[in-house]
């Protein structure tokens, strides 16, 4: 008897370490790199070793093939053209180990047994998604507090100093603060407003947090995490009637208290100001016009860039108007470029992970016949192209590209059919995954800038958020 009680409590103390393990990513984010990635080996070597001995019910979807091709195929492509002599097998010869292409491209497959854990563990009701938001409410809690107390007081909890709009709280020199509570934010939402729903005071109280996370997303001063959070409200405007009344309030009082420091502080009116003159679609329509008004003649068009002028005459414009005046003064139209550029020499299978921060020092010599009549290049270097789809294409070709989107479409099929059948039903098991929907498809959104999709942080934000939406398919369909 004692010993059949000793194997209980055995089993319960492995459930509840996967349980802390899995519950506790948030707070891996916050901590770094270094520690995530130690997080999620662990999580998988327990978890792994929970599922076998336990022998618990397992399923394979068929979406896992699609995955399991994008990284053999990757790994492969990213293996021949490192090996292959030539500039990227040159470049990387003194790269640690650990930071070599290959062995990265290889250590993907770590993501796919991610989501088949996550699945399993879900399957056999060992997590609840429930406890994983009350978790990210703790951290996200924490982050924004600690941001607005260093945008406030010129330092953080940790002694960190504030840079003026910037304010990274406990992430210290990463200005990624604004970046980790949109992913994380909407998730602390909804953790709000499924445990006081019945509460009186449950509306305030949803308010309030719902502008307390964007202020301190706007004192982190990340631009792109502010307006892809803004936008996620927007889709749980149209797409959920029942938080329609309350997402609108918490939207109105939020842009009061951006509207009132915007008017204290000249740094983030002009910061956003700045923002609007980058994306500049009038520019383009108007540059555009005169163009065609007078197509037959030599039309100089100068436009402003980094406090000089450059001339275009109508030659130049056909052969480089792209992302030129659209984004203007902004450094992300010649890494866009530079992206399109190196996808062009290889567009069938690219250049294989981390390829883009050694061949776009390639770029600009080779395409010297492009460069207008000016100092400043039209093309640009980064370790990155910034945006998640010219990444595929340069580093991944069209073929893993096209396979990324098949994925991403199943993904989104998935979402569309959770959110009919919430409507149909209000199932709160089935509510709990529309943060998760929220936050795959800002992560997918193609017109934003990003990160690399390929770094520990994006990777496996994305790929846990792929394995809780996969495991709850059957709630779905």
């Amino acid at each position: 008897m004692i010993k059949l009680k000793d194997m209980e409590n055995q089993k319960i103390n492995q459930n509840t370490l996967v349980e802390i393990l899995f519950y506790s990513f948030p707070l891996s984010f916050i901590i770094g790199n270094l520690f995530l990635n130690l997080h999620l080996l662990i999580f998988i070597v327990v978890s792994l070793f929970l599922i076998q001995k336990n022998k618990f019910q397992i399923r394979f979807d068929n979406s896992y093939w699609i995955l399991i091709a994008f990284f053999l195929y990757f790994f492969l492509s990213t293996t021949i053209q490192f090996i292959s002599p030539g500039l990227l097998n040159e470049k990387v010869q003194d790269w640690p180990f650990e930071s070599q292409p290959i062995f990265k491209s290889f250590i993907f497959i770590r993501f796919i047994i991610l989501i088949f854990i996550i699945d399993t563990l879900f399957l056999n009701k060992i997590l609840k998604i429930k406890k994983l938001f009350l978790f990210s409410l703790f951290c996200t809690t924490f982050v924004g507090l600690d941001v607005i107390l260093q945008y406030f007081t010129g330092s953080d909890i940790f002694g960190y100093e504030s840079k003026g709009i910037r304010n990274s709280g406990p992430f210290g020199d990463e200005t990624i603060a604004g970046g980790y509570l949109q992913k994380f934010s909407f998730l602390s939402f909804f953790y709000i407003l499924s445990t006081y729903k019945n509460k009186n005071f449950s509306t305030g109280l949803f308010i309030f947090v719902i502008a307390f996370h964007l202020t301190a997303i706007l004192l982190a001063g990340n631009r792109m995490p502010m307006i892809l959070t803004l936008f996620g409200c927007f889709l749980i405007l149209i797409l959920i009637k029942n938080l329609r009344l309350v997402m609108t309030l918490s939207l109105i009082v939020f842009l009061s208290v951006f509207a009132l420091l915007a008017k204290n502080d000249h740094e983030i009116e002009e910061s956003y100001v700045y923002f609007i003159k980058e994306v500049n679609i009038f520019n383009v329509i108007d540059v555009s016009k005169l163009l065609k008004k007078d197509k037959a003649k030599n039309i100089e068009v100068t436009h402003e860039l980094e406090g000089q002028k450059t001339e275009w005459t109508e030659g130049v414009w056909k052969k480089n108007w792209q992302g030129v005046i659209f984004l203007d003064n902004s450094g992300y139209n010649r890494i866009f470029r530079t992206a399109y550029m190196i996808w062009k020499e290889q567009p069938l299978i690219g250049f294989g992970l981390k390829s883009f921060r050694i061949k776009c020092w390639e770029v600009g010599p080779k395409n010297r016949h492009l460069q207008p009549q000016s100092k400043i290049s039209i093309f640009s270097c980064s370790n990155h192209p910034h945006n998640y789809y010219l990444e595929f294409l340069s580093e991944t070709g069209l073929i893993g590209t096209i396979l990324l989107i098949i994925f991403f479409i199943i993904i989104l099929k998935n979402s569309f059919y959770t959110l009919k059948k919430y409507k149909q039903s209000n199932d709160e098991e089935i509510f709990f995954l529309i943060p998760i929907i929220l936050v795959i498809i800002l992560e997918i959104w193609p017109l934003r800038s990003t990160g690399s999709f390929f770094t520990t942080w994006n990777a496996t934000f994305f790929w846990l958020s792929v394995g809780i939406l996969l495991s709850n398919k059957k709630k779905i369909i």
